[in-house]
């Protein structure tokens, strides 16, 4: 019998966070020079500021991430700490989880994590924070799905962890 593996912590990838920020940044100042040229028309001035809020907020949450040292997830013998996205599952106990496997959306990955009482998961939280998690429910299946790339580890590498400890303390034992 293999031993049991020791606690994993893994951050997010910092670069990525980067990129995203500059990106957001980018974006926000697209919108600001759109406000300026849309002059009076209501259409474009209304499109213009919800680009400049949205990308402002994307862009300010990639500066508190970048500033945050709490690991964006980790693995231990109780089960996952989900803390990669503003609407992150939080803590997920192996006894939950039915099963574990990788989901595409466009060009992202995502490991999604069936459990045994998604309405638990999808009730947590804010108004916002239900309304996003139902979002992912429908189009992913799961209310809890990682994406995996904003993860300073690779999407294989995270997906083979997460087996290796819910092999360790899981259903499967």
């Amino acid at each position: 019998m293999a031993p049991a593996p020791e606690p994993l912590a893994i951050s997010s990838s910092k670069k990525k966070l980067v990129g995203f920020g500059v990106g957001s940044v980018a974006c926000a100042a697209f919108g600001v020079r759109w406000w300026m040229v849309a002059d009076a028309a209501l259409v474009g001035t209304g499109v213009a500021v919800v680009c400049v809020g949205f990308f402002a907020l994307c862009g300010l949450y990639c500066f508190v991430r970048m500033c945050d040292r709490a690991p964006a997830l980790v693995l231990d013998r109780d089960g996952i700490i989900d803390n990669s996205t503003g609407v992150a599952a939080g803590r997920v106990r192996w006894e939950e989880i039915t099963d574990i496997r990788f989901r595409m959306l466009g060009r992202q990955r995502f490991v999604t994590i069936d459990v045994v009482d998604p309405r638990r998961f999808v009730e947590r939280g804010g108004a916002v924070r239900r309304l996003v998690t139902r979002l992912n429910t429908t189009t992913l299946g799961s209310p809890i799905n990682i994406a995996t790339d904003g993860l300073a580890v690779s999407p294989d590498e995270l997906f083979r962890q997460i087996e290796i400890f819910y092999a360790a303390y899981g259903r499967r034992r």
